[in-house]
């Protein structure tokens, strides 16, 4: 769960990092080193949830691991799409809360 939703925001940042997502989401335009900022940190929570997942632990080997978070990026990577096509106002909240949940979830080992 915590792979699916670190991913959520990962892509989530990532799309309102470009120019047509940020304006359609937050009704403005975003500066060039803010737009910068939220991919970078988007492909750093795609890269966390990688290294989360692909850490072996007792109960799931590390192929597993991966092969899951596989399946999780690519579900939230069109979660993400149909976001920012249909509701983009809501993306950056839902970003946030995927973020978050996706910290705790990861903290309380689900």
């Amino acid at each position: 769960m915590s792979a699916f939703l670190l991913c959520f925001a990962a892509w989530s940042a990532i799309a309102l990092g470009m120019d047509r997502h940020h304006q359609d989401a937050l009704g403005r335009e975003g500066s060039a080193r803010h737009l910068l900022r939220l991919r970078r940190a988007g492909w750093l929570l795609l890269l966390l949830s990688l290294w989360l997942a692909a850490r072996p632990s007792h109960a799931t080997p590390t192929s597993l691991g991966v092969t899951a978070w596989a399946i999780a990026l690519s579900v939230a990577a069109v979660a993400v799409t149909a976001m920012v096509t249909w509701q983009p106002r809501r993306a950056p909240a839902f970003a946030g809360g995927a973020l978050v949940t996706g910290l705790l979830a990861w903290a309380l080992g689900w």
